[in-house]
């Protein structure tokens, strides 16, 4: 019994040498950096760790971001008691801008051919780089501020992975980007990998320091272990991208508007109030800026306010420009690809003015014109008395025979008009020849 007993916990040990030895993580980043995916890898990396996985690599590809997003990813590789290896992948794939950070903090840096990495130069419509002071550095208070910081936490990642500083302040100061090959010779990366397969070979045997020790990759053998995001992330994560949600509240606004001009359309009404409940939920994973949201809304205003009033254009022109501003400034982030496009700024504004000058004006002039369907429609056409009556008698009109009302006398045969429509009796008078 003794003897089974050992046996038994020889197998559990040697099972569990073998489970936190013959295995690494593999987590994907692709498109921009945002709090879902911020979310996704550091509670993933986690959950890594503690599945005892040797080493995690992270697949990159991404234009950039949040750097609060991005903040919170690299706080959990500096932090991994196991090491990080962010490997830019696949071939044609982007390092840029938050990558960029991202892949100054790995613990090793890996890069595949055609891929590129650097832009790091914070950006934002609240902000003027362009203007420069005597020394070359940005002129305003604020922009010194932001580009200061900007460039000492570059420099610091630099520093702690022993990788090229004067490359990473460059990156930020002067937003230079470089190839795979470039990057691998100014020091930037650690290798160039054909693929996955070809990286696990570069990596076996490779010394690297860990928190203060030194750890030994040992790739032979090992099992891929992928940590995909969950579907309710991937849900979410479709709606926290800044065009994404600034597309939403454009269609919740064209429909709602649609719907209240119109009440009984349904659908406008219906698309417009799902997609203000997608925007509402987007903008509590990306923060905006309220100044942005109102101007969009004026825009709305005066685009509508052009149909009413014969401004010779003035109103479009201040409803494009209010447009124009509050879309660069909805997202204002410092980083590359946390905000909006130009490219695609210009398409909504065209696609607004279309539905507003096109679609609003039809149901404008829809409107304004005179009923001609119903009872309603009845009202100044003529009928003739069927028979002779002091108040009230009957009428013939369009071939239909009505109750009908009158102040005067009528005689039958006579013709009448139409004043109004009372229920199901018509008001008459007698048409005078």
């Amino acid at each position: 019994m003794k003897r089974l007993i050992l046996i038994a916990i020889l197998i559990m040990i040697s099972s569990y040498t073998f489970s936190k030895e013959n295995k690494y993580a593999v987590l994907k980043l692709s498109g921009s950096v945002n709090p879902i995916v911020a979310e996704y890898i550091t509670e993933t990396m986690e959950k890594a760790i503690k599945d005892e996985n040797q080493f995690i690599i992270l697949q990159l590809d991404t234009p950039g971001g949040l750097m609060d997003s991005m903040r919170d990813i690299i706080k959990s590789i500096l932090t991994s008691p196991v090491p990080i290896v962010v490997y830019t992948y696949p071939k044609g794939a982007q390092a840029a801008s938050a990558g960029g950070f991202i892949m100054l903090a790995s613990h090793v840096a890996a890069m595949a051919p055609g891929t590129e990495i650097g832009a790091m130069h914070p950006v934002s419509p609240m902000l003027d780089f362009m203007k420069r002071d005597k020394d070359g550095g940005p002129e305003g208070v604020m922009e010194k501020k932001v580009l200061n910081d900007t460039i000492a936490y570059a420099r610091s990642l630099a520093q702690k992975r022993n990788r090229n500083v004067n490359w990473a302040v460059s990156a930020v100061n002067k937003a230079i980007s470089n190839s795979y090959i470039e990057a691998h010779k100014a020091g930037v990366i650690d290798i160039i990998a054909e693929d996955m397969n070809d990286l696990l070979k570069q990596l076996n045997n490779k010394k690297i320091e860990l928190n203060g020790s030194t750890f030994t990759f040992k790739t032979d053998g090992l099992t891929e272990i992928n940590y995909e995001m969950s579907w309710k992330q991937k849900l979410v994560n479709k709606f926290a991208d800044p065009q994404v949600i600034f597309l939403l509240f454009i269609i919740a606004l064209a429909g709602i508007a649609l719907e209240l001009k119109s009440p009984g359309m349904i659908i406008p009404g219906t698309v417009g109030g799902i997609s203000l409940i997608l925007f509402l939920l987007g903008i509590k994973m990306i923060p905006i800026n309220a100044i942005g949201l109102l101007l969009i809304i004026t825009a709305f205003i005066l685009f509508i306010l052009e149909l009413y009033f014969q401004s010779f254009g003035l109103l479009t022109v201040g409803g494009i420009v209010s447009f124009f501003i509050g879309a660069t400034i909805l997202f204002d982030s410092p980083l590359p690809g946390g905000g909006i496009p130009i490219s695609t700024i210009i398409v909504i504004i065209i696609s607004v003015l279309a539905f507003v000058f096109l679609v609003i004006r039809a149901v404008f002039n829809a409107h304004k014109s005179q009923v001609t369907t119903g009872t309603e429609g009845i009202i100044g056409e003529t009928g003739t008395a069927l028979n002779n009556f002091a108040k009230k008698g009957k009428i013939s009109i369009h071939g239909e025979i009505w109750h009908a009302e009158s102040d005067s006398p009528v005689k039958e045969g006579d013709t009448l008009i139409v004043e109004e429509v009372l229920g199901m009796v018509l008001k008459v008078k007698v048409k005078n020849n």
